[in-house]
């Protein structure tokens, strides 16, 4: 592998311009040093950047590949423990050579397949059907081998920092990775309730959650539940009655199956007895069969107790479930 030669500043928005597109999240040159100071806390190259970014460094093509990788991941876009298949499956490929399968040879049939079913017009779509099907009838190794060697193609793809001409015609101008946290996002998608990328990048960030701007958090609530198939209503945010999200059934909609308060707080801020009891009320107003309260911190032990002793219709999905419905909502 090469090496090259440039200014510390070069390298760090050659960096930025690749996580930029390939996670669609824009973040300043300052995030971008936050995250690898953060991530290479040995790398001197990093502190007092602003000191020393016109001083050169060399910086290998898989150093290069490495560090835009980790900045991926971070952001969301990537699996932490996704690899270079050829890089992590060494063993495997000297196996099949044992056995008499040159998985090049595979590889280079479905590239040349792959190419063959290139459409201009939709340069993002390739249906992997007739590929497959053709590598399959020449026999030239086990179907397992086959799909395992295709599935690693579209993962390299994936983990590749090139920038590709279909990435550039596509890209929309990304979102700022402020946006979640200081003000309120409305996705472009009229079929969601939050930009995935940021679900990507909370699921990756779990600590952000309770930094995130209230209303998003009140977006993303109502959105895990309408992926659950039920039909759901976003209050206004402001004068809503204590009452953030409705949910219902989607063919009744005359009473909410459930009503939900969104409690956006840091871990430390326990949701106090006061607001769960108030909240009981709303329930019942509503003619809800039953109340959740939704937030990024704990609910009082107070809380919870009143809520057994009296039989309230309540829920709680505090810190660790609403990590848990980002992971179920995270898509990569």
């Amino acid at each position: 592998m090469g090496a090259i030669v440039w200014s510390l500043e070069n390298f760090v928005n050659a960096i930025l311009d690749i996580v930029v597109i390939k996670t669609g999240l824009v973040i300043s040159e300052d995030q971008l040093i936050e995250i690898l100071l953060e991530e290479f806390p040995d790398d001197r190259n990093f502190n007092n950047y602003h000191v020393r970014k016109n001083r050169p460094v060399r910086i290998r093509s898989e150093e290069f590949d490495f560090y835009c990788w980790e900045v991926r991941k971070r952001l969301g876009e990537l699996e932490h423990n996704i690899h270079p298949y050829f890089i992590g499956d060494v063993d495997k490929m000297m196996k099949w050579h044992e056995e008499g399968i040159d998985p090049i040879k595979v590889l280079k049939r479905l590239v040349d397949g792959l190419a063959e079913h290139h459409d201009e017009e939709n340069p993002k779509l390739i249906d992997p059907e007739p590929i497959l099907k053709a590598v399959l009838m020449e026999k030239i190794a086990p179907p397992e081998v086959i799909f395992e060697l295709f599935n690693s193609l579209v993962k390299n793809q994936k983990l590749s920092n090139t920038i590709f001409p279909v990435e550039q015609v596509l890209w929309d101008g990304g979102t700022s990775l402020n946006d979640l946290f200081e003000r309120e996002s409305i996705p472009n998608s009229p079929d969601g309730f939050i930009d995935q990328k940021f679900i990507n990048y909370l699921q990756a960030n779990p600590n952000k959650l309770e930094l995130m701007h209230w209303r998003n958090f009140e977006r993303l609530t109502a959105e895990f539940f309408h992926r659950h198939g039920y039909k759901v209503d976003l209050g206004p945010g402001v004068n809503d009655g204590g009452v953030d999200v409705r949910v219902f059934d989607p063919k009744d909609d005359s009473k909410p199956l459930v009503i939900i308060q969104c409690k956006r707080h840091k871990e430390s801020n326990q949701v106090k007895i006061e607001t769960v009891k108030s909240f009981y009320s709303d329930v019942e107003f509503e003619g809800a069969k039953k109340g959740l309260i939704a937030t990024t911190s704990r609910i009082a032990e107070g809380g919870k107790k009143v809520v057994s002793i009296r039989k309230y219709p309540l829920q709680f999905a505090e810190n660790e479930e609403i990590k848990n419905w980002v992971n179920k909502m995270k898509k990569r």
